[in-house]
């Protein structure tokens, strides 16, 4: 087979057409497209979620975007949840006082619009959208903008600050209300994403490991004062350098 050389902005526009038009019903997902001039063959093996056979060269920026998001536009699950979190070597997310822009690099930064991208819904807490009020859109990279929500279980934001974006509770999600999308994306903060993991809903989380000691903060997680060592899960994660950053992929369930 022929190699070819493609560029990550050519790897992403692939990826987002597998995300709206590629059937991934099969273990083997036999990709032939045709993308800014360059046909594309891969075959992608959803079940050790690998790369079989490619007619792409080997390119290091190129092969991590297929590896990190090709699990994800390729998932047989009809309804997937995703999240993903940035935080200091030391464990926290923000300051004390909330200051959390921007710990991590402008690659990771990418990172999150590319999963904006390919999700149908985001979902963001309560205090995250009220303290750091995120546009939550994909300006930085191709593809649309995914529907938002709020996630405010304690009814903490008032009518005036959520005009024209649509509030959700722990009985939304418990009532499965988005069964009819395929990817939804909980973007933070540490106590949604915790309540998504303690619900065992989430299945797939990207940590951003950030080279920075805040000292002291806001945890990534909240704690759980129940927990046993000896019954802690053990994840197997996959790892990707994003500019000075380490993003951990892991697969939850």
């Amino acid at each position: 087979m022929s190699k070819i050389s493609i560029s990550k902005k050519t790897a992403w526009s692939l990826i987002l057409k597998i995300n709206t038009k590629i059937s991934c019903n099969n273990n083997l997902v036999n990709i032939n497209e045709d993308i800014s001039g360059h046909k594309i063959n891969i075959i992608f093996n959803k079940s050790n979620n690998h790369i079989e056979n490619s007619n792409l060269r080997d390119d290091h920026e190129v092969n991590d975007l297929l590896k990190i998001f090709l699990p994800i536009v390729c998932s047989s699950k009809k309804t997937q949840f995703i999240a993903h979190i940035a935080q200091s070597l030391d464990g926290f997310i923000a300051t004390n006082s909330g200051e959390s822009k921007y710990i991590s690099s402008k690659e990771n930064l990418d990172h999150i619009h590319r999963l904006r991208a390919i999700s149908d819904i985001i979902i963001v807490g309560a205090n995250t959208f009220r303290e750091d009020k995120p546009k939550l859109t994909t300006r930085l990279v191709e593809g649309n903008n995914p529907k938002i929500y709020v996630f405010d279980p304690k009814k903490i934001l008032k009518s005036n600050q959520t005009s024209n974006i649509k509030v959700i509770s722990d009985k939304d999600i418990m009532r499965n209300k988005f069964k009819k999308y395929k990817t939804i994306y909980i973007e933070g903060g540490g106590r949604t994403i915790s309540y998504f993991m303690e619900k065992n809903i989430l299945d797939r989380i990207h940590v951003c490991l950030c080279p920075i000691m805040l000292g002291g903060g806001r945890p990534s997680f909240i704690e759980n004062k129940n927990i046993s060592i000896n019954n802690l899960k053990s994840y197997d994660p996959k790892h990707y350098q994003m500019g000075n950053d380490v993003l951990f992929d892991l697969k939850v369930r």
